[in-house]
């Protein structure tokens, strides 16, 4: 989720909230964080940020529940062994950066 910059009129600060994409044009429900002011906030077009973020351990097998190793041991059955080994090397993988 992106980050909006908005701006209080009233104490002229910016901050920074995380909102949803179907709630960016929403009016801002939250009070400024610097002096509590509920009014006068406008949003910042010159400070939105992204920032993405994923989970390093994340494998196949975590994802689906186990399910992944039950679809490799089914398409095992199918294929030469000389194929088995790409097989369980991507079951093992992971979200982490490969280093050759």
């Amino acid at each position: 989720m992106p980050n909006y910059g908005f701006k209080c009129e009233k104490c002229g600060k910016s901050f920074d909230v995380l909102l949803s994409i179907s709630n960016r044009d929403n009016p801002l429900s939250e009070p400024c964080p610097h002096c509590l002011c509920e009014g006068n906030i406008i949003k910042d077009f010159q400070s939105i940020r992204c920032s993405l973020s994923a989970d390093a351990s994340l494998t196949p097998d975590k994802a689906t529940g186990g399910q992944w190793s039950e679809l490799m041991g089914k398409m095992k059955k199918g294929l030469a062994p000389r194929y088995h080994g790409k097989l369980d090397a991507a079951t093992s993988r992971s979200g982490r950066r490969w280093k050759g």
